[in-house]
């Protein structure tokens, strides 16, 4: 089966200009299948989207997030509705943050759907802990808190069945989990930067996938790599409404998931 994911971080930032229309009149020219934006903050920018997407055929989920913290997560997921239907959804707070990150209820967004052809997945949107913090004085570093907030989504996963494609601002060029990795476009190198941070031309917007999901039974040390999803091409957009760049990406999902023993 073949996908196709937009990752945008939107800079949606309650004192930043409004920008929610010229990204879906942007959206309204690519018409991806799945959508995952993040730092859609603002109230009347979320409910926007919403109108907007599911006027030109979008089913938009929003995480049940406010009246936690100053700012809601700013995540938000729709899905072309003649592919793939919602079947449930979930959000989880980070259990681990700090710095500036308090002001919103960051975590990850998840939704189980299920394409016509009958296969479903999960997929998350996620923004994890930026660079923003004072290592010294926090006592943490950012890697430090990733790392634990990328731990937290691979125990939600661990037990499902479905193929897992997590999208997102991963605040990171490299996976800071052996067990999430970050797809790169098939025969190109790995390392090749995709520029999605405008100021600095790092890598900071990523799918990711989970190895153990498609290890055999007893062997997690196979080569995964041919077994599991792959991403066919990566598009990098330069767009002037955000500090990040949209990534939209194409991956195949081979037709089955091999639930390993340790996920029993």
């Amino acid at each position: 089966m073949d996908c196709e994911i937009l990752s945008y971080n939107t800079h949606g930032l309650p004192w930043s200009r409004d920008t929610s229309k010229d990204i879906v009149g942007w959206i309204r020219t690519v018409l991806p299948k799945i959508i995952c934006l993040q730092e859609v903050f603002c109230i009347s920018a979320r409910n926007y989207y919403k109108e907007q997407l599911e006027r030109l055929g979008y089913k938009v989920s929003l995480p049940n997030d406010l009246n936690v913290t100053v700012l809601p997560s700013g995540l938000l997921i729709a899905v072309f509705e003649s592919e793939f239907r919602i079947l449930s959804e979930c959000f989880c707070s980070f259990q681990d943050y700090h710095n500036v990150e308090w002001l919103a209820n960051k975590g990850f967004h998840v939704v189980r759907i299920q394409h016509t052809s009958g296969r479903t997945l999960q997929i998350g949107n996620t923004h994890t802990q930026s660079n923003t913090e004072i290592s010294w004085w926090f006592g943490s570093t950012a890697s430090d808190i990733r790392k634990k907030q990328f731990a937290q989504m691979l125990r939600y996963f661990s037990f499902t069945r479905d193929p897992v494609l997590i999208a997102g601002d991963m605040n990171c060029e490299q996976s800071p989990h052996s067990h999430l990795r970050f797809l790169h476009p098939v025969g190109r190198d790995s390392l090749e930067k995709k520029h999605t941070f405008y100021s600095t031309g790092e890598d900071l917007d990523h799918v990711g996938w989970i190895p153990l999901q498609w290890s055999k039974r007893g062997c997690h040390y196979c080569d995964i790599n041919k077994l599991g999803p792959r991403m066919t091409t990566c598009t990098v957009f330069q767009k002037p409404w955000s500090d990040h760049a949209p990534v939209l990406a194409k991956i195949y999902l081979p037709d089955r998931t091999i639930l390993p023993e340790s996920y029993i």
